[in-house]
């Protein structure tokens, strides 16, 4: 829906209509039908492989699908309708308005509606948006899959597995008998305190 709406029309300066005259680039080097089939099929895929490689169960796969197709898609209205309020002209905005070159006084578009309507919706760039989102989903999982099998960031033994610290609990002290006290903070004497009431 907001593919086909119109964007904001941002007034363009004399002076800064220079930064609008570059080459007319009539092909992306990737399309946007197939960025979003990247975008959408790769998440997809990477989760149907660690279910063969973990043997989850549907239900975490369905829930992980629901969630990339949920973000992507938010991502996409939120993208679109930023671009939408703002209206930021593409750096080939002149040769869209204007194909033959004539500019008229009024700023008045001689060029196909659709191809200028497209023209201005530069900022933020959808590639970008999806990367960034793409970046964030993936920190997000590695984070899950870290909390699995080790303990939180804070924590003085946060680089060993849970596995590990489980095993070295469960090893016997080797004086059973004769234990040592262990020296801590509650243990230390206290030099240089006085009793009493302070």
């Amino acid at each position: 829906f907001t593919e086909f709406l119109e964007p904001f029309e941002r007034v363009i300066q004399p002076e800064e209509l220079w930064l609008y005259k570059n080459p007319l680039v009539e092909s992306d080097h990737i399309p946007k039908r197939v960025m979003f089939a990247i975008s959408f099929l790769t998440p997809l895929a990477v989760i149907f492989v660690v279910k063969i490689i973990q043997r989850t169960d549907k239900t975490e796969i369905k829930e992980a699908c629901l969630a990339v197709s949920l973000a992507l898609a938010l991502n996409g209205v939120f993208t679109n309708t930023i671009k939408l309020i703002v209206g930021r002209p593409r750096p080939d905005y002149f040769q869209r308005c204007f194909p033959d070159g004539q500019m008229n006084a009024k700023m008045l578009c001689t060029g196909e509606p659709e191809l200028v309507s497209e023209g201005r919706k530069s900022f933020p760039s959808s590639h970008s948006s999806y990367a960034f989102v793409g970046g964030v989903i993936g920190l997000l999982f590695a984070y899950i899959s870290y909390r699995q099998h080790y303990p939180p960031f804070l924590h003085t033994d946060c680089h060993l597995p849970y596995a590990s610290l489980a095993a070295t609990r469960k090893t016997p002290p080797s004086h059973q008998d004769d234990p040592q006290p262990i020296e801590n903070a509650t243990t230390l004497p206290m030099e240089g305190l006085t009793e009493g009431p302070v």
